[in-house]
């Protein structure tokens, strides 16, 4: 029951994820985060029969490079509105001082 309560929960942050960052930081980072946990509690469910000093340092690694992505795409996104803020507003303060049609000046 633990389980069930738990996939609905991972589903409906995935779906509010979707609705907030699109389809490609989503799958990178749910996947990534399932590596880490499910490694983690694999590991202490199988009784610690793989050797911890090579797996959690590697998990580590893989929890720092997730978060190190995260990070990379909310400054992409600060940037991107900070570049179409000054594309809107190139565009408002330009004039066309002229329009021409067949080599002749419309304006």
């Amino acid at each position: 029951m633990g389980g069930g309560v738990v996939l609905s929960l991972g589903n409906l942050a995935s779906q509010y994820a979707f609705a907030f960052v699109g389809l490609s930081v989503t799958e990178v980072i749910t996947a990534s985060i399932t590596v880490v946990i499910g490694t983690r509690l694999n590991y202490f469910l199988d009784g610690k029969i793989n050797r911890a000093e090579i797996l959690f340092p590697g998990v580590g690694c893989f929890l720092i490079a997730v978060c190190l992505g995260s990070a990379v795409h909310s400054s992409n996104t600060a940037d991107n509105k900070v570049k179409l803020s000054n594309l809107s507003s190139d565009y408002n303060a330009g004039s066309v001082d002229s329009f021409t049609e067949g080599g002749k000046k419309l304006r």
